[in-house]
This record gives structure tokens, C-alpha cells and sequence, in this order.
């Protein structure tokens, strides 16, 4: 699976104003948000199980799939950069920050 170019794996970054605090980045013209071309190709499938614990059988939803994403990608960054003597790496994990981090500029 090829991955656009262009694209980070995590590409978000808030800014604030270092005087105000007022969020620099406020609008999607502004914040990096993912694309559909930006994913990579994948098959959706179902394999539906009932809930147990309930009389309904039903089971919540959410973002339940997607908050372990973040964390285990930031620490693959690290566990990869480690051997180098990078203990530590603040987002967005770009690929020019990851660059100059292996580089020793921040």
C-alpha cells in the first residue's frame, strides 16, 4: 500500500498566537485534515457479534477504533528514532520534522 507523498501520518498542528492564545489554525483552510486520496486502499468487512450484557444485544460505537491510532503511531515514530538518541518527538509527525530530527535540528 502506497501512501500519497504529500501526506504525513499524523498532519495536524494547532497553532496559537504566543501573545493571545488565540488559535491561529481555526478553519479547515488552515488545519490538515485527511483526504480520501490520501488513505490507502483497503476491503471493509463486517463480522457482526451480538452485545451480551445487554437486552438488546446492541454494543456502543463512537471513536472507539480510532483512539488507540495516534498513540501507537507516535510511538513507533520513537521506538524507530530511539537508536539514534531521540527520546522525544512533538507532533505533527511530518515527514520534514521526523527528517530534521534525525538530522539533530528541531
Amino acid at each position: 500500500m502506497a501512501r500519497s507523498p504529500r501526506v504525513s501520518v499524523r498532519p495536524e498542528h494547532a497553532v496559537y498566537d504566543p501573545v493571545s492564545g488565540q488559535l491561529v489554525a481555526g478553519s479547515l483552510m488552515d488545519y490538515a485534515l485527511p483526504r480520501a486520496d490520501d488513505l490507502p486502499p483497503y476491503d471493509l468487512g463486517f463480522n457482526g457479534t451480538r452485545c451480551t450484557t445487554n437486552p438488546l444485544g446492541v454494543k456502543g460505537c463512537g471513536e472507539a477504533g480510532a483512539v488507540g491510532a495516534f498513540p501507537a503511531v507516535t510511538n513507533a515514530i520513537l521506538d524507530a528514532l530511539a537508536p539514534l538518541g531521540i527520546s522525544d518527538f512533538a507532533g505533527p509527525a511530518t515527514p520534514e520534522r521526523i527528517w530534521r530530527a534525525i538530522r539533530g535540528g528541531k
